[in-house]
């Protein structure tokens, strides 16, 4: 089957590698978006998917637009496509676009469907503490998200899955449920489902500041699955003494113990155990116990270091303090 990929991010560039192997593709075109400066220097940075066409020594086209580029629409006819296969591809695909390939324009996104349409079904899913997640393979339409569906393949959510962890599972099972829908629709054997609208719900795009935490509106696991989302980008961070706080790695412990006059909501406190110390911050509904850090212009590092160097971290309390 003949076939063009429209992708862009890290994870399309995993899947896309594991595609390209299989022998019932024969890719024509693959489609990526314009280097982006990158860093403080603000240099040219190829996208993740370019890197590796380069790699393989294939061509690779990045338009700077879709919309009414007849240039590169004549160029995508004349490769009498089957499909158009897009996932994280990051431009919305034009009318003129959808209607070129012989069997249609297919999507793959990142939850099951019509739950979380949108930028990052997948952090939302884990800020929701959802228990599963999924792929769902769907016709493109013009609105977003709003295809027919083909294929659904859920998959777990343990509760210490991050973003990273989900994006693994589904590369484990991406390439094989792309080629078995695409198979199935060049067979006729596959029939697509409508969604249902009135149960769909959105997610937006990811900014930085998104990672910042909100003590005194969030429970602790409210804190952890957004902890767990935002993995390894933005993070959730906080403020110590005016300085920016990732928090790279943690736990916690639900309950609902009263503090002592000694402690307070928010306050940071050395717990130890058997000769074992751990580092919590008091939170609604629990504990948040901290593993590893990265203060503002340093290195990451463990909380243990972290504390042996900012000795008055310990009895810092993140509301009080500013």
């Amino acid at each position: 089957m003949k076939i063009a990929f429209f992708w862009t991010g890290d994870f399309s560039k995993n899947i896309l590698s594991n595609i390209l192997e299989k022998k019932e593709f024969d890719v024509k075109l693959v489609v990526s978006q314009p280097d982006k400066p990158f860093g403080r220097k603000q240099e040219l940075a190829s996208t993740p998917v370019k890197s590796l066409i380069l790699e393989k020594g294939w061509d690779i086209l990045q338009p700077d637009t879709l919309r009414n580029n007849h240039d590169f629409f004549d160029i995508l006819k004349a490769l009498d496509l089957d499909f158009i296969v897009v996932v994280a591809y990051g431009k919305i695909i034009p009318k003129e676009i959808l209607q070129i390939p012989k069997y249609g324009c297919i999507n793959i996104h990142g939850s099951i469907l019509p739950a979380y349409r949108g930028a990052s079904p997948i952090q939302e899913s884990l800020k929701k503490a959802d228990k599963k997640t999924g792929l769902t393979i769907m016709y493109m339409s013009e609105g977003m998200d709003e295809g027919d569906i083909l294929s659904i393949q859920e998959v777990p959510i343990e509760i210490t899955d991050k973003t990273p962890d989900i994006f693994k599972k589904f590369e484990n099972i991406w390439a094989n449920l792309l080629t078995n829908t695409l198979q199935s629709i060049m067979k006729w054997s596959i029939k697509a489902t409508p969604q249902d609208s009135s149960k769909a719900s959105y997610c937006k795009k990811i900014e930085k500041e998104d990672g910042k935490i909100d003590f005194e509106n969030k429970t602790v696991l409210d804190i952890y699955n957004t902890f767990r989302a935002y993995t390894p980008w933005p993070w959730i961070y906080t403020y110590y003494k005016e300085k920016k706080l990732d928090i790279t790695d943690c736990f916690f412990e639900e309950n609902d113990m009263m503090f002592d006059d000694d402690f307070h909501l928010w306050d940071v406190v050395e717990f130890e155990d058997h000769g074992k110390s751990s580092i919590w911050i008091l939170c609604k509904e629990g504990i948040l116990i901290l593993k590893r850090v990265k203060l503002e212009w340093k290195k990451e590092m463990s909380i243990k270091d972290f504390v042996n160097g900012n000795r008055d971290f310990l009895e810092y309390n993140f509301i009080w303090s500013f």
